[in-house]
C-alpha cells in the first residue's frame, strides 16, 4: 500500500499560492534497469532522505516576491519527482523555511532550530538555501554534527563559492547556476563543441572588459580545436584583421553592446554556413531581437521555454492542472531540476556526482551538463537560440 502525503502546510502567509507541505510522498515503485556503469544505491536502505531548505517567507506580514519564486520552484520540483514514481524512484523529502519572517534576528533564530533538527542532520541530498550567507550560517553552525553528511549539497538558482562544511567537506558541491566568468567559459568551450570544423573568429572592441572576454574565449578555445582561432577587433563598423575570405565561418561577439549586431551580420551575408553567436547579455536585452527574422545569428542563454516543444506545453498544462496556477520559470527550473536528480540517483544513488557522465541533460528551460573535477562540480549547460519571424527556438547543431 503506498502511504499519502504526510505533513502540513508552512503557515502564517496570505501570499501563498498553493499548498507547501513539509513533507511528500514517500514514492515505491521497482527501479528500471540502467545502462550507465557507476556506483548503485543499496536497494535495501529504503527511500532516499533529500531535503529542501528555502527562503519561503511563510509567516511575512508583507507580500514578498521570493515566497511566488520559491513555492512555484517547490512545487515544480515536487512534480518532476511524483512522474518518476512510475520508473522506480524512491524518496523522503522534507522541506524547511529558511527565512519565515520579515525579521533577520527571528530567521537567524530559524536557522538555528533547522540544525538541531535530527532529521535535517541525516538528509542524504541537501537543497539550499539561497543565499551565501544562510549557507555559512548553516554549514558553520556550531550544532551542526551530521548523522549523515550530504552526498549532494546543492545551491538551486544562483552561486555560491564553495567553503568548508564542519571540516567535513565543501558546501554547495553542487552549483546549478555559475558565476559570469564560469559561464562565458561555457560559451566559448560550447561553441567549439557545436561547429567544430569551422573556422572561429572573436569579435572585440576597444572596451578592457571586451578584450578580456576575448582573450578568455580564445584561450578556452585553443584547447578544444587544432582550428585557427583569431581576435578582430571592431572600429566604426570595421574589423581589424579583416575576416578570412571562407566560408564555414563563425563569429563569436564579445561585445556587450547588442546595435552591432546588424553591421557584424552583413559581413556574413554572402558566406555559406556562417554564423554569428552573440554576447551572452543580447538575448536578455530585448530591444535588439524584438521584430526580428535573424537566422544568422545564434543567441546564448541561460533560461529559455520553448513552448514550441510538446513537452513544455504538456507540463504546463499539468501543472496547472495540479495546482491551479501557471508555472513560472521557477516552476520549469524546479521541474528540471528535480529530472535530473531523481535519474542521477536512480542510476548511480546520492554520490552520483563521482560517477555522472560527460553528458548534458535537456531539461524543459535548462540545459544541464556538471563539469566535474575539483572540489564542487558546477553546472556549465548553456542554451542556444535562433530566432525566425520574432519566435526564438532552440537552436539545434547540424
Amino acid at each position: 500500500m503506498k502511504p499519502g502525503i504526510r505533513g502540513h502546510k508552512i503557515v502564517g502567509s496570505t501570499y501563498l499560492k498553493g499548498l507547501c507541505v513539509v513533507a511528500l510522498c514517500l514514492w515505491t515503485g521497482v527501479v528500471v534497469a540502467q545502462e550507465l556503469v557507476g556506483p548503485k544505491a543499496d536497494t535495501h536502505v529504503g527511500p532516499l532522505r533529500i531535503g529542501i531548505a528555502l527562503p519561503f517567507h511563510a509567516k511575512s506580514k508583507k507580500a514578498n516576491p521570493l515566497t511566488d519564486a520559491m513555492l512555484d520552484y517547490y512545487l515544480g520540483i515536487k512534480l518532476g519527482f511524483s512522474e518518476l514514481e512510475a520508473e522506480g524512484f524512491q524518496a523522503n523529502v522534507s522541506v524547511w523555511d529558511t527565512e519565515p519572517t520579515d525579521s533577520l534576528p527571528l530567521n537567524k533564530l530559524a536557522l538555528a532550530a533547522i540544525v538541531k533538527s535530527d532529521n535535517f542532520k541525516d538528509q542524504q541530498i541537501l537543497i539550499g538555501p539561497v543565499y551565501e550567507e544562510n549557507f555559512k550560517s548553516i554549514a558553520q553552525h556550531s550544532e551542526l554534527v551530521w548523522k549523515t553528511t550530504p552526498s549532494a549539497w546543492i545551491s538551486p538558482m544562483s552561486y555560491v563559492k564553495p567553503g568548508m562544511s564542519k571540516d567535513k567537506g565543501p558546501y554547495p558541491n553542487m552549483n546549478f547556476f555559475i558565476n559570469d566568468t564560469l559561464r562565458y567559459k561555457s560559451v566559448a568551450k560550447n561553441i567549439v563543441g557545436m561547429f567544430p570544423k569551422h573556422r572561429i573568429c572573436i569579435v572585440i572592441d576597444a572596451d578592457k572588459n571586451s578584450k578580456v572576454k576575448g582573450g578568455m574565449y580564445k584561450l578556452v578555445m585553443q584547447k578544444l580545436t587544432t582550428k585557427l582561432v583569431t581576435i578582430h577587433v571592431l572600429k566604426n563598423g570595421v574589423l581589424t584583421p579583416a575576416l578570412p575570405k571562407r566560408d564555414s565561418l563563425v563569429m563569436a561577439s564579445c561585445i556587450p553592446d547588442a546595435t552591432v549586431r546588424v553591421a557584424l551580420e552583413k559581413l556574413l551575408e554572402k558566406r555559406q554556413q556562417s554564423w554569428l553567436v552573440a554576447d551572452l547579455g543580447w538575448f536578455e536585452d530585448k530591444r535588439y531581437y524584438s521584430g526580428l527574422n535573424d537566422p544568422l545569428c545564434i543567441y546564448p542563454t541561460v533560461n529559455f521555454t520553448d513552448f514550441h516543444d510538446q513537452a513544455t506545453l504538456d507540463f504546463s498544462r499539468k501543472f496547472f492542472s495540479t495546482y491551479g496556477f501557471e508555472p513560472s520559470r521557477f516552476g520549469f527550473i524546479g521541474y528540471d531540476q528535480g529530472k535530473f536528480l531523481g535519474y542521477s540517483s536512480m542510476a548511480f544513488g546520492p554520490g552520483f556526482l563521482s560517477a555522472l557522465p560527460d553528458a548534458t541533460y535537456e531539461g524543459l528551460i535548462n540545459s544541464i551538463h556538471f563539469k566535474t573535477g575539483g572540489t564542487a562540480p558546477f553546472n556549465d549547460g548553456i542554451r542556444f537560440i535562433i530566432i525566425y519571424e520574432d519566435t526564438p527556438h532552440l537552436f539545434t547543431a547540424e
